[in-house]
């Protein structure tokens, strides 16, 4: 799948706000993942970006290359395309996307107007991460070993929803490494190159040294079961983030996939609640 490809999956949804709200996705996944809340999103106003980060919706080669540098600069461009047409410009993201949106703030306080942070990723310490990922901390300083070990995506795949999660599942257990599969653009990444999760970990190293600067208001929504990540994620965001206004909710009934599993309702009505609480 090439460049152009890629970017079908892309959507952009007009407001009659004036405000705009930039999605963005989970490192491996897609848009598809934010599909829900976008649409939500619009139908209550905003304006809505969500684009396919760069390497992704690709070949598992092409995403292997990519950095979290090559990530931020490409959603900076994405806030200021918005920003030039909107009176206001919210961002949000999923899992590594919620940890960028948090560095977009740092970088651009005057642009960045709130910040919603759905199951926020500095950590990967969820119930079901297999027990061998603290070897992974080590390995990942092994250029070769990075660049060339893939983690197979693994049951419950971030979701809770038993009907959804079968047709992933089906996907997933038939995917190869070797090739590419439009369902890929669909469902995510069938493989977690062990690159892209050294990126997401110098991405966090940074972000974390930035959290106490960062003074926009912020929702922070995270499942109580997030299989992935646990809350100890969400906590930490709340902690150590500068701003006063900051509000953690807990989702009873979802793993990590907040924006498409069983409680999507409710995180598209909080969020929306929360862009238009006045500050």
């Amino acid at each position: 799948m090439d460049k152009a490809s890629s970017r079908k999956f892309d959507f952009f949804l007009k407001g009659d706000s004036g405000k705009a709200v930039l999605l963005i996705h989970g490192i491996t996944g897609t848009p598809s993942e934010m599909n829900y809340l976008g649409k939500a999103l619009n139908k209550a106003g905003f304006s809505v970006l969500c684009n396919a980060l760069p390497r992704h919706c690709s070949t598992l080669a092409e995403l292997k290359k990519v950095t979290w540098q090559e990530i931020a600069d490409f959603c900076s461009k994405d806030l200021e395309n918005l920003k030039k047409e909107h009176s206001q410009v919210f961002v949000g993201g999923l899992s590594m996307g919620a940890i960028m949106s948090v560095h977009l703030a740092y970088k651009y306080p005057s642009s960045v107007s709130k910040i919603i942070a759905l199951a926020p990723t500095i950590f990967y310490d969820g119930w079901a991460v297999p027990k061998y990922k603290f070897l992974m901390d080590f390995l990942w300083y092994l250029p070769f070993f990075r660049n060339w070990y893939n983690i197979r995506e693994s049951w419950p795949f971030g979701l809770k929803n038993e009907l959804l999660r079968a047709g992933i599942e089906r996907f997933y257990r038939n995917a190869k490494t070797i090739g590419n599969d439009d369902k890929a653009a669909i469902f995510g990444s069938p493989f977690f190159p062990m690159s892209c999760l050294y990126q997401h970990y110098l991405l966090t190293k940074t972000v974390k040294n930035e959290f106490s600067s960062v003074k926009a208001p912020i929702l922070i929504m995270h499942a109580q079961e997030d299989d992935m990540t646990s809350l100890k994620n969400a906590r930490f965001v709340y902690g150590h983030i500068g701003s006063s206004d900051k509000t953690l909710i807990i989702l009873e009934d979802s793993y990590h996939m907040i924006t498409i599993d069983k409680e999507k309702n409710k995180v598209a009505e909080e969020v929306i609640k929360f862009l238009n609480k006045l500050s």
